[in-house]
């Protein structure tokens, strides 16, 4: 499927007037987050462009209606959204996977996963898919509630109190800062 043509504000925009029929451009732009300016720009270029047409109610109201070409948009908008998240998705996994195999091959066969956030998640479907032998692992929602020294606590949040005679992995700033974690 071909890239959409319409950008991210565009998209927040036709999202909100598919949301309701009865948006003012003002709560067009409260809902998308953006100017009231650059929300009028825009629906004026949309229109422009045949995504959409409007619908004048009565002198003051006009009705903003998403045509097949709009929705074509952005529909392909969605689908390359869904796929780049996917493919981000999976990427995490592999690094969060790399990160495991590093601890693993310096010893290190059970894991904590702390925290209560969606990276969690991510952390345990890493550590499923992962095909090596005697690693296991667990949920805590606090660092305090891992008793074993002998276990690499990942965490998954930052303002999670960390404590300096356990093995902590902070997986959100490696991910982000893409720290080589050998390199003590």
């Amino acid at each position: 499927m071909k890239e959409s043509a319409i950008s991210e504000k565009e998209y927040e925009v036709i999202r909100c007037i598919e949301e309701s029929d009865n948006f003012n451009q003002r709560l067009i732009a409260n809902k998308a987050g953006i100017s009231l300016g650059l929300t009028n720009l825009i629906i004026k270029r949309m229109v422009e462009k045949g995504y959409l047409k409007l619908k004048q109610l009565n002198p003051r109201k006009i009705q903003y209606i998403l045509t097949p070409k709009g929705m074509t948009e952005k529909v392909k908008k969605s689908y390359h959204f869904t796929r780049r998240t996917i493919s981000t998705l999976r990427y995490m996994k592999e690094q969060i996977q790399k990160i495991i195999l590093a601890e693993y091959n310096n010893g290190i066969r059970d894991f904590a996963i702390c925290g209560s956030s969606e990276l969690n998640n991510l952390v345990e479907i890493a550590l499923i898919d992962l095909s090596v032998g005697g690693i296991s692992y667990r949920q805590a929602t606090k660092i305090s509630e891992v008793r074993d020294d002998e276990c690499a606590i990942i965490v998954s949040e930052d303002n999670m109190p960390y404590s300096k005679n356990k093995h902590l992995i902070n997986i959100m700033e490696v991910l982000a800062a893409g720290i080589d974690i050998n390199k003590n």
